[in-house]
C-alpha cells in the first residue's frame, strides 16, 4: 500500500493595495524640470495676461421708479392695490430698454458710427496702454452709398502731426483722404468722412464701419443691465460693461437721463389732457350742478326742510384737501423755479395740476355758496 504525503498549503489573504510613497517621490524626483517648467510656462502666461488683458469696465446707477397715477387721482388710488410693484417695475425694465429711450442715446453719441483702433489679439490694448501709446478715434460722421459695404474700412494715420489719414476699403483701395477736424469727400462725392479726434503714432491703424441704428440699440441692450434692487423696493439698478471708461460712464448717465424725461413728458402729457378733459366738461358739469341744487332747493322748501350741515360739511372737507394740495404744489413749484425754467416740461406739470386743482376748488365754492343762499333765503 502506497501513502502520497502532500505538503497542506494554506490558502493567503488577498493582499490590499498599498501605496509606495517611496515609489511616487521617486517619479516626482525624476521628472522634476519638466514640472517645473511647465508650472513657470503657466505662471508667465497667467501673469502676462491679468496685466496686459484688455480691463473691462463697469458703471452703476440707481434710480427710483415714479409711482404711475392718471389723470383722475380718485380712480387710480381705487386700482392701485390691485396690481403688485414688482409688475410696475418690469413695466419700467422694458420702458427704459425700449427704442424710444435707447435710440435717443444711439443718436445722441452716433453710434450707428462704429470706430476704434487695431491692435494685437487679447493682449495687444492692455500692451499699449502699459508702454503709453494708446490710440483713440472719434468720428462724428461717416457718409456711404446704399451699394457700398457697411463694413470692413481702414484708416491710417499718414501723419500725426498734421492730421492727415486716409481712408480704404476692404479690397485695400484707397477711397480717401483728409485730415483731423475737416469733412473729407470722395471724388465722386458719394463718400464722406469727418473725424474730430485722432490720437496714435505714424501708421497707426483704424477699423471703421456702419452699423444700423436698431443693430445700436441691440448692442447697447447687451451691455445694459437694469433689475430691481431688493423685492418690490422701487428702487432700479442699472449696470453698463465695457472697455472705455470714460463712455460707459456717458452713455449710462444719457440713458437714466432720457428714461427721466420721458417719465416727465408723459406726466405733462397726462395732466395736459386732463385739463382738456375738464374744460370741457366742466359746463356741462356746472349745469348739471346748478339743475340738481336747484331741484333739491325746492324738494327742501316744499318739504320745509332746511337740515343741509352735512352736505355743507363734507363740501368744506374736500375744499380744505384742495387748499392743502395746492398749498404743497406752491412749495414744488418754488423749488422748480430754482432749478428749471417755466418751460421746463417738470415746471409745466405743476403748473397744470394747479390749474385743475384751481378749477376744482371754484366749482366747489360755487357749490358752498348755493347753500349758503339757501340757508338765508329760508331764515328770512
Amino acid at each position: 500500500m502506497t501513502q502520497n504525503n502532500r505538503p497542506n498549503r494554506t490558502q493567503q489573504p488577498p493582499q490590499p493595495d498599498v501605496i509606495d510613497l517611496g515609489k511616487l517621490l521617486g517619479l516626482l524626483l525624476d521628472g522634476k524640470w519638466i514640472i517645473i517648467f511647465t508650472t513657470f510656462v503657466f505662471a508667465v502666461i497667467g501673469v502676462t495676461y491679468a496685466l496686459l488683458a484688455t480691463p473691462i469696465y463697469k458703471a452703476d446707477a440707481l434710480v427710483q421708479v415714479e409711482q404711475k397715477t392718471s389723470g383722475f387721482p380718485a380712480l387710480s388710488e381705487g386700482l392701485g392695490e390691485m396690481f403688485a410693484q414688482e409688475s410696475q417695475a418690469s413695466t419700467e425694465i422694458e420702458i427704459i430698454k425700449s427704442r424710444m429711450v435707447l435710440g435717443k442715446t444711439v443718436d445722441k453719441f452716433n453710434l450707428t458710427i462704429v470706430a476704434s483702433p487695431k491692435y494685437l489679439p487679447v493682449i495687444g490694448k492692455g500692451l499699449a496702454q502699459r508702454m503709453g501709446e494708446e490710440a483713440f478715434i472719434k468720428v462724428e460722421r461717416f457718409d456711404i452709398p446704399d451699394y457700398a459695404l457697411t463694413g470692413g474700412y481702414q484708416i491710417t494715420l499718414d501723419d500725426p502731426t498734421m492730421g492727415a489719414f486716409s481712408l480704404t476699403n476692404s479690397d485695400d483701395q484707397l477711397v480717401l483722404k483728409g485730415k483731423v477736424g475737416e469733412l473729407a469727400r470722395s471724388e465722386n462725392g458719394e463718400f464722406s468722412l469727418f473725424v474730430s479726434q485722432l490720437v496714435g503714432k505714424q501708421g497707426q491703424e483704424y477699423g471703421l464701419g456702419k452699423r444700423s441704428k436698431l443693430d445700436a440699440i441691440q448692442w447697447l441692450n447687451g451691455s445694459l443691465s437694469v433689475s430691481e434692487r431688493g423685492k418690490q423696493s422701487g428702487i432700479l439698478s442699472f449696470g453698463f460693461e465695457g472697455e472705455n471708461k470714460a463712455q460707459i460712464i456717458d452713455l449710462l448717465n444719457d440713458i437714466a437721463n432720457n428714461y427721466f424725461l420721458q417719465n416727465v413728458d408723459r406726466n405733462a402729457a397726462e395732466a395736459e389732457n386732463s385739463l382738456e378733459f375738464l374744460q370741457e366738461k366742466l359746463p356741462e358739469i356746472k349745469a348739471e350742478l346748478t339743475a340738481n341744487e336747484d331741484a333739491l332747493n325746492k324738494y327742501r322748501q316744499d318739504n320745509e326742510s332746511v337740515d343741509l350741515g352735512l352736505e355743507a360739511q363734507s363740501t368744506l372737507k374736500v375744499m380744505v384737501e384742495l387748499e392743502a394740495q395746492l398749498n404743497e404744489l406752491t412749495f414744488k413749484e418754488s423749488e422748480l423755479a430754482q432749478r428749471f425754467t417755466k418751460q421746463h416740461p417738470a415746471y409745466v406739470a405743476v403748473l397744470e395740476k394747479r390749474k385743475t386743482l384751481e378749477l376744482k376748488s371754484a366749482a366747489l365754492k360755487v357749490k358752498l355758496s348755493n347753500f349758503q343762499r339757501l340757508n338765508v333765503k329760508y331764515f328770512a
